[in-house]
């Protein structure tokens, strides 16, 4: 395990259930166990939703993700001052709401790495957390 810590978007967790994309799968698993990871409650509910809506699967077997995130990550509750926060950020690096908010549960969580594959890749945000594709960088995984 890597000393660095990451806030992991939900598409890491997604690409780990899925088998039709096999290099992202296993670059998935990698990344959990490489950073030490971290997740706010925003993801564990994107989860949920994208495992009931877009990759249909059974309760058992969402549940048993979500202990699975819970298990390998720290989690972050987002609480009522995020959001003003997640809007400066929006503003101010041109970012979705949605990212922001991740990125502001990632600065309180005082991550290095924001690790997504929907954000710009190398954005610093106030100059402390970096947004990282790591589908574009697995190399930094062998170190």
């Amino acid at each position: 395990m890597n000393a660095d810590r990451a806030f992991i978007d939900t598409n890491v967790f997604i690409y780990i259930q899925r088998t039709d994309v096999p290099n992202k799968t296993k670059i998935s698993e990698k990344t959990i166990d490489f950073f030490e990871c971290v997740v706010s409650t925003q993801v564990l509910n994107e989860t949920c939703n994208i495992l009931t809506k877009k990759y249909p699967s059974p309760k058992e077997e969402i549940n048993r993700v979500l202990h699975s995130i819970q298990e390998s990550c720290h989690i972050v509750i987002v609480t009522d001052d995020y959001p003003s926060k997640a809007l400066d950020y929006h503003f101010k690096y041109s970012i979705s709401y949605y990212d922001a908010l991740m990125a502001a549960a990632a600065l309180e969580a005082d991550c290095k790495y924001l690790i997504s594959e929907d954000m710009q890749d190398g954005l610093v945000i106030e100059n402390k957390l970096q947004i990282l594709n790591i589908y574009e960088h697995a190399d930094l995984l062998t170190r």
